[in-house]
């Protein structure tokens, strides 16, 4: 923690900051939603949440005494409270959630867009998840005023949320901070740019990778996704103490049926720029390729998708299903699952929520980058339209590969993203009684 003049001066700049933020985007929704569309918005957002994952405003304005039962404090800030059935990383954090619970962590948890979806709320009810910043509780700034000496670690996810809270959390706060990148951002950005030969998308990368190497050297400890971007921080000369903490999913089943499937199967919000660019490739260039291979054959999108962009890409052999409100069916009935990324950073969540389910995957190298796939092994893997196409007719009509890929796909899983990996990695980040 720092001095009182320093502690009010941050104070001072996050209000200012979040004001901005506000104002930016009620200008944005009245732009795109008109002055009904934001009043409904509004009125929607500022609905407080009750039950079991609420707490009084009352509770944040009166000092906080150390835990009766003994039980170290976590801050927990993420972009979003975790909605699974939208996206792989709210899975992710919910599954980090749930294993700082288990291991006897006291935990408040701080959506940064302010919102608690109905999905949400009931999840972080059942962990005894204790809430700040959403409509009913006291915002960030009055909680860690009254708390924040309490506390003995905070998680920062993203880099554009750390950024924004990191200098207030260190005026008022001296527990133990930690940078969870998620994915790293440049990265993706970077990746995007060469893609697109985009100078001005190049300047956003290179902004971006001077914000999150800032982060990584004011924070206490950084978790990256995968091995391959530890490395790659590693070779670009990053001293800060660095740990893996992938994405956490467990085996569902023991054994899938090659002949009980059927489809091709593609998972990820369309709004998603790697998404889109993929989407886009797999419908306009590979699926031409793909259907004299496979005549009659259906390609399955889900995820979040505007109405305008569905009809755009809907085919006789491609239903575009939108956000469903569980994606196991889909894991349960498709023959393949399809990554085919061209742009993109991190740990591919889709793939391996597929792989848990016994449902073989054909992707792209960054798609399969961090992943510890081989191609022919655990997974199968291709680059051009071409062979993407080919290597997708090769497994669905190959039982034999098939077998093989889901039985290794398995064992992936069960030994790089298991939740007994990520919790030996948590205990050891987290500070110790």
């Amino acid at each position: 923690m720092t001095s009182f003049p320093q502690r009010q001066l941050a104070l001072y700049r996050w209000r200012l900051s979040r004001t901005s933020a506000l104002a930016v985007g009620l200008l944005k929704s009245l732009l795109n939603r008109g002055m009904g569309g934001t009043l409904q918005v509004i009125r929607r957002r500022l609905q407080p949440v009750t039950g079991a994952a609420a707490i009084t405003p009352t509770q944040a304005i009166i000092p906080a005494l150390p835990a009766a039962d003994g039980k170290r404090r976590l801050l927990f800030v993420d972009a979003a409270a975790p909605t699974p059935s939208h996206d792989s990383g709210s899975v992710r954090a919910l599954a980090l959630l749930r294993l700082c619970r288990e291991l006897g962590w006291s935990v408040t948890f701080m959506p940064d867009n302010g919102q608690l979806p109905a999905e949400s709320a009931p999840l972080l009810a059942a962990l005894g998840i204790e809430l700040v910043g959403t409509p009913g509780q006291p915002r960030l700034d009055r909680w860690l005023q009254a708390q924040g000496a309490q506390l003995d670690a905070v998680m920062l996810c993203r880099h554009h949320v750390a950024r924004r809270h990191l200098p207030l959390l260190r005026a008022f706060t001296s527990a133990r901070v930690i940078f969870d990148t998620v994915d790293l951002h440049h990265v993706r950005l970077q990746r995007a740019a060469e893609l697109q030969g985009d100078p001005r998308l190049q300047h956003e990368a290179q902004r971006v990778r001077m914000e999150e190497l800032a982060l990584m050297a004011s924070t206490d400890a950084t978790t990256v996704v995968s091995q391959a971007e530890l490395e790659y921080l590693q070779a670009n000369g990053m001293q800060a103490p660095l740990s893996v903490l992938s994405n956490i999913h467990d085996v569902v089943a023991a054994h899938s049926d090659f002949t009980q499937t059927e489809g091709l199967l593609f998972v990820g919000g369309y709004q998603h720029h790697p998404n889109r660019e993929a989407v886009d490739w797999l419908c306009h260039d590979i699926m031409p390729l793909l259907r004299p291979l496979l005549p009659g054959v259906v390609l399955h999108l889900v995820g979040d998708i505007r109405a305008e962009d569905a009809a755009r890409l809907r085919a006789s052999d491609v239903i575009v299903h939108g956000h469903v409100p569980a994606i196991e069916p889909f894991l349960q009935a498709s023959r393949i699952n399809l990554a085919p990324l061209r742009s993109g950073a991190g740990v591919k969540g889709k793939i391996n929520q597929a792989m848990s389910h016994g449902l073989p995957v054909v992707a792209t190298t960054i798609a399969a980058e961090g992943m510890f796939l081989q191609h022919g092994h655990n997974a199968l893997i291709a680059d051009s339209a071409a062979d993407f196409a080919a290597q997708t007719a090769r497994l669905y009509q190959d039982a034999a590969l098939w077998q093989q890929l889901s039985s290794n796909g398995y064992q992936n899983i069960a030994e790089h993203f298991s939740s007994a990996l990520a919790r030996d990695t948590l205990q050891a980040l987290l500070p110790a009684p």
